[in-house]
């Protein structure tokens, strides 16, 4: 009889595995075992948000209970001095409630979203149901693996470049602004860059030579911020009459004018975040939240962070040619904005040794991921366990 129970169920594996079936030759893969993947593990996250949700609907049922005699409280006193609005204190502990359960359904549903791309990325990297090798460049002596040129990094730096070099200032006031606003623009860059090299070495199988090139960037950012700093307090010193004409005109300030016409920026313009100084915090503000799910797209990432620190010296370079040739500032200001320039274009270059250098170290990874031996099915038998 057991004998008859363990046939079946060697029976069933076969069936579920796709070997052994009709038509199919004895140890042939079909797509059963991938809907058998995506099965189990959607069942897996469904189970774990679910469990996290019971944990935050108790979280949130004794926060609701701690809170209620404060809302009674609240909304007794609110009763007796004849309140427009007395539910309000009675409701507290139901808000309270409410912002417990919502805080924990973000945290699980973003964690369930990332967990489901990372299934989907490594079905679509490695996947062991079909045998076709993944398409892209052989890793040879000239050639890059790893897309650079779309990272979210260098396309965010690209995009702060095309904003300010197709905006053009009306007024020194606006001018003023982009100075002022370099100091904080290249720190939210060089915050960025520190949070991959923190990540790379704490979170990521990176290769600590890469990490050690990318804190190189990181401080060679952070000298840049310090010149940029001391560039706009000489700025506004060697310019000091000409800011405080805008800033504190006297009567009829209009008649020292050279030319009839007056600006036609407002003076609050120079206190305005600059062009430049935007599009890096914003750059800095979406990395925050960029987590990846596979190791080329770190690599990508490392690539694409020599890309941006190069779009950037760009867009200061552009604000430097234009300062020689447009602006009435003190050559002493186009001195140092030049010097800020060559900073980041050094800080560029160690990003770029940091990208080679990840580029050398994981030459074996990026290979097999690039052109599996054997295909795929059979180089994911060399995966490791999640």
């Amino acid at each position: 009889m057991w004998q008859k129970i363990r046939s079946s169920a060697r029976k069933l594996r076969r069936r579920a595995g796709g070997a052994g079936t009709a038509g199919t030759a004895p140890g042939t893969r079909t797509q059963g075992p991938g809907r058998i993947y995506r099965m189990r593990r959607l069942a897996l996250r469904k189970l774990g948000h679910w469990s996290r949700m019971a944990g935050a609907g108790l979280l949130a049922s004794l926060g609701g209970l701690i809170t209620l005699p404060l809302g009674l409280l609240w909304g007794g006193i609110r009763l007796a001095t004849r309140h427009r609005d007395p539910l309000h204190g009675f409701a507290f502990p139901v808000r309270i409630v409410g912002r417990i359960w919502r805080f924990f359904l973000r945290r699980s549903k973003a964690r369930h979203d990332k967990e489901a791309k990372a299934d989907q990325l490594n079905l679509t990297v490695n996947d062991p149901r079909k045998d076709d090798p993944v398409s892209g460049p052989s890793l040879v002596s000239g050639t890059s693996v790893l897309d650079g040129n779309n990272s979210k990094f260098a396309l965010a730096m690209r995009a702060a470049h095309s904003t300010y070099t197709s905006y053009h200032p009306r007024s020194m006031m606006e001018v003023a602004a982009e100075y002022a606003g370099l100091p904080s623009g290249i720190r939210a860059t060089a915050s960025a860059v520190q949070q991959m090299a923190v990540n790379s070495d704490q979170r990521f199988p990176c290769s600590k030579r890469a990490v050690a090139k990318l804190s190189e960037a990181f401080r060679v950012l952070m000298v840049a911020a310090a010149r940029a700093e001391a560039m706009n307090t000489l700025f506004r010193d060697v310019h000091k009459f000409d800011i405080q004409r805008l800033q504190d005109p006297r009567t009829n300030e209009w008649m020292w004018n050279v030319t009839p016409t007056g600006s036609h920026a407002p003076k609050e313009a120079m206190f305005m975040p600059g062009r430049i100084e935007a599009g890096c915090v914003l750059m800095a503000v979406l990395y925050r939240t960029f987590e990846p799910v596979h190791m080329m797209q770190v690599g990508s990432e490392y690539q694409g962070i020599g890309y941006g620190l190069t779009a950037l010296a760009d867009a200061i370079d552009t604000l430097r040619t234009r300062t020689r040739d447009l602006y009435p500032v003190d050559d002493r200001v186009l001195d140092e904005l030049g010097a800020i320039v060559g900073t980041l274009r050094a800080a560029a270059s160690y990003a770029e040794m940091a990208s080679k250098l990840f580029t050398e170290d994981h030459r074996l990874e990026i290979s097999h991921n690039t052109h599996p031996r054997k295909g795929p099915a059979a180089e994911s038998m060399w995966n490791t366990p999640r």
